[in-house]
């Protein structure tokens, strides 16, 4: 299989999870840049695939790595932009009463947005349902690690979004 083929299928079994990817650590109007910022790393880099762990497995770090440094970017990007234009912080929506999984998605996506770069990426792949040592894998964080991270974000979505 040559190297765009392997691309090709990589691309077809991983689209739903790196858009999901591109979708919490960009703004709307760059989820698509960082999309294929990703989608380019993993070109690059797809030489150098040694097999050492699930292809799925370094198609994702490839892509949590890739998103963490577009986000660190934009956010140094922002805060420079800020200071010299002196844009208040904008405030998180309040979440309580509307319904729907329009607003369903709106919170979820304002929760994770809260999260650290780390719990971000612990909790997508929580949500893709990848198990604790795949995520030890991708992460470098021990399968107890994830675990207790696991615990604490679903402890912090149900004080916040549910008052529990």
């Amino acid at each position: 299989m040559n190297k765009q083929q392997q691309f090709e299928l990589i691309l077809v079994g991983n689209k739903k999870r790196l858009t999901a990817i591109a979708g919490s650590y960009a703004s709307e109007e760059d989820r698509q840049d960082l999309f294929q910022e990703i989608l380019l790393q993993i070109w690059q880099s797809l030489d150098r695939f040694e097999g050492r762990s699930a292809l799925d497995t370094w198609v994702y770090r490839i892509a949590l790595n890739t998103a963490i440094s577009y986000r660190r970017k934009t956010a140094a990007r922002i805060r420079r932009v800020r200071v010299f234009s002196e844009v208040p912080e904008p405030k998180l929506e309040g979440s309580r009463n509307q319904g729907g999984p329009v607003r369903e998605l709106q919170i979820l996506e304002e929760f994770i947005g809260t999260l650290s770069k780390i719990d971000r990426a612990v909790f997508l792949l929580y949500l893709e349902d990848i198990d604790a040592k795949q995520m030890s894998e991708i992460t470098g964080l021990t399968e107890t690690n994830i675990g207790v991270k696991i615990s604490r974000i679903k402890k912090a979505f149900l004080d916040k979004y549910v008052g529990a």
